[in-house]
């Protein structure tokens, strides 16, 4: 369920990390990346943005390998795009990315968690927030480097109080675009060893995993994006930066970042939606700086070949590596609610949503201890949704959490015949209009079931419980280089 576009987006939502020059380094390439740079600063002051752009481009090419320790292994294509045609673009890579049926899929289970309202286009918003969002993207089906190039008008536009703040003046930000572009190179780079594509189909079918493989690669690029606004041209300095402060001051600046962001749409957008675009660089940074920490850049390498299974390992990188946590794969099987139902979404919440999901219920507190869960969507008479799903947690206390704040979260949405009893039990089983909610826990097992009647309710909630569970073990990649792409 959560919002994953092919794109590798950057969205400049709270800082712009200045790129200056540095003295001569004794690397050729590196030094010939700063005369480009400088090239680039100059025709920007001439009022050539597009050209300038294309020698930050050229610059990273010469500085990344050195900063990140790989190299590029053949140059990287690149196009110019104008705002005005973004939204078709990204309108062309949602259909190619989704199905229409897995596109309705994700709409409705939002809508039946409660997580967007009723009468939100999904699509149509989604396209209109990342089309006002991006500054340059790195696309890894094409293998080519898109710069954005903004209408007239825009370039001229006065900087928002947030961009002031941080020193922007308006027109032309050199130090905004040099800043894109060295994140976003550093996928084409990463891309040329470690086929993102590749990592991203590998994880179409669980959400969660998608977002912590999307926090890995957002969070190294990041990272070298910081190391190069640091003059860090080796890439020896970043990796040293404590994750675990890094990771306090960017959990203080979060409830900021939506509302400070130059886009009229982010700051429109459901919190589910905001969390999902932003989680993969805030976390992400964060579980990156702690593999660089421990292992260099080697352990974001190291990273690459052996993914992260799921967000609560990014929120939790001690799961990941020191004290590895694999999440249970629940088996659902096969459910039938009765005559007039169709199942639509089938799908995995995690970590991190969940917590989005009870955010009004110390959602925090509530998904920690989260072990594996499976969800299934279905679609009813009149349009009705409903849903089953399964979670299973660390411990008993856990899942007991979960539960009554999960109780609570389907209080707030019972609007006139809401009841919050005193004491939530285990199992609570509550009607409004023969439909069905229960919220019920076994040991460290909770199950959800909602919209259908007490008749349908009492089967399809042992359904739940009986799902099978097997623990998911880590699946090493072996990649092939990735062949420079063909006109």
């Amino acid at each position: 369920m959560s919002v994953r576009p092919s794109l590798s987006l950057l969205l400049i939502l709270a800082v712009s990390i200045p790129i200056g020059l540095a003295a001569a380094e004794d690397r050729a390439d590196v030094k010939a990346g700063l005369d480009l740079l400088k090239t680039g600063d100059d025709l920007a002051d001439e009022g050539k943005p597009n050209d300038a752009q294309i020698r930050y481009k050229e610059a990273f090419e010469k500085i990344l390998p050195r900063l990140r320790g790989i190299p590029f292994r053949h140059e990287v294509k690149r196009d110019v795009t104008k705002r005005e045609k973004l939204q078709d673009m990204l309108l062309k890579d949602f259909e190619q990315d989704m199905t229409p049926e897995e596109f309705d899929g994700m709409e409705k289970t939002y809508r039946a968690f409660g997580l967007t309202p009723a009468d939100l286009d999904l699509k149509k918003f989604l396209v209109d927030v990342y089309s006002e969002e991006i500054a340059a993207y790195y696309d890894p089906k094409t293998k080519t480097m898109f710069m954005i190039e903004e209408p007239e008008e825009k370039r001229n536009e006065p900087p928002t109080f947030l961009e002031r703040f941080l020193g922007k003046t308006g027109g032309f930000d050199k130090d905004e675009n040099k800043t894109v572009i060295a994140h976003e190179m550093t996928h084409a780079l990463s891309d040329q060893h470690y086929d993102l594509d590749d990592l991203h189909e590998a994880t179409k079918k669980n959400d969660d995993q998608s977002l912590a493989v999307s926090a890995l690669i957002e969070g190294e690029a990041t990272l070298a994006m910081m190391a190069a606004g640091q003059e860090d041209w080796d890439g020896s300095q970043i990796v040293k930066l404590p994750a675990e402060g890094l990771g306090r001051g960017l959990e203080l600046m979060m409830p900021f970042m939506t509302s400070l962001g130059s886009g009229q749409m982010l700051k429109k957008a459901p919190p589910i939606i905001a969390e999902s675009m932003m989680f993969p660089y805030i976390r992400g940074l964060v579980f990156c700086a702690r593999l660089a920490n421990d292992d260099g850049w080697g352990g974001i390498d190291a990273a690459y070949l052996d993914p992260p299974l799921s967000t609560e390992q990014i929120l939790h990188p001690n799961k990941y590596k020191a004290d590895p946590d694999y999440p249970a794969l629940i088996d659902l099987g096969e459910l039938d609610p009765g005559a007039g139902w169709r199942e639509v979404a089938r799908n995995v919440m995690g970590e991190m949503q969940t917590a989005v999901l009870l955010r009004q219920h110390d959602g925090k507190a509530a998904a920690a201890g989260w072990d594996g869960d499976r969800y299934a969507v279905f679609e009813g008479p009149n349009d009705k949704l409903a849903l089953i799903w399964a979670t299973t947690w660390d411990s008993e206390d856990d899942a007991r959490e979960f539960a009554r704040a999960y109780a609570r979260h389907q209080t707030s949405r019972m609007g006139e015949a809401k009841y919050q009893p005193a004491e939530i039990p285990d199992s609570l089983w509550r009607s409004i209009d023969g439909d069905c909610r229960v919220v019920e826990r076994r040991g460290a097992d909770v199950a959800v079931v909602e919209g259908f009647t007490p008749a349908a309710s009492a089967p399809l909630l042992e359904a739940a419980f009986k799902a099978g569970k097997t623990e998911m073990k880590p699946s090493p990649r072996t990649v092939e280089p990735v062949d420079a792409p063909q006109d």
